[in-house]
């Protein structure tokens, strides 16, 4: 890596501009380090909330989103002052590939798989909800039944509390005499 040799310091206007362009140029490095790095927390957490799939681009996370997200040009990984960046970024990049679903095409193979989990799980529910339905028609039936059942029980009830009301008034002879 190329580095630029420290400038002499010196009291001519010359010297003094170029030791503020240099500060200034630190402090624009700096800067982008700093956009940079806040860019890749802010892109972990997304993907973090989304179920491990980079939600944006359709999945396609590369150096260059991560540049165009953080404010800055692509080739600027690639200048001297910020090729560590840039290959922080990119080691970065490849841990993420290997632990979450980051590829258009890995996500769209992933968005198939959940997709296949919902219509499971909605299939499910559904089933169960027959079944319950079933459950509860099967239970409405048996109410019916039961209230006929009262019903009719009740009826023979009356029936037999007429009955008993009429042989009242005749007298009942006990079939066995009582011990006493």
């Amino acid at each position: 890596m190329k580095t630029k040799k420290p400038l002499e310091v010196g009291f001519s206007r010359e010297g003094v501009a170029k030791q503020a362009a240099q500060k200034r140029g630190e402090q624009r490095t700096e800067e982008v380090r700093s956009k940079v790095k806040a860019t890749m927390a802010v892109i972990a957490q997304e993907i973090a909330t989304n179920d491990g799939v980079y939600p944006h681009r359709n999945g396609a996370l590369s150096a260059a989103e991560v540049a165009r997200r953080a404010g800055v040009h692509p080739t600027s990984f690639y200048t001297d002052k910020l090729r560590d960046l840039g290959e922080e970024v990119r080691t970065w990049l490849d841990e993420l590939k290997r632990e979450k679903v980051v590829g258009s095409v890995r996500v769209r193979k992933t968005l198939v798989a959940r997709i296949e989990d919902w219509k499971k799980l909605y299939e499910g529910l559904l089933q169960s909800h027959r079944d319950t339905e079933l459950e509860l028609q099967e239970v409405q039936y048996q109410l019916s039944e039961a209230r006929n059942s009262i019903k009719d029980l009740e009826q023979q009830k009356a029936r037999l509390e007429v009955l008993a009301g009429e042989a009242a008034g005749k007298k009942v002879i006990p079939l066995r005499p009582k011990n006493g």
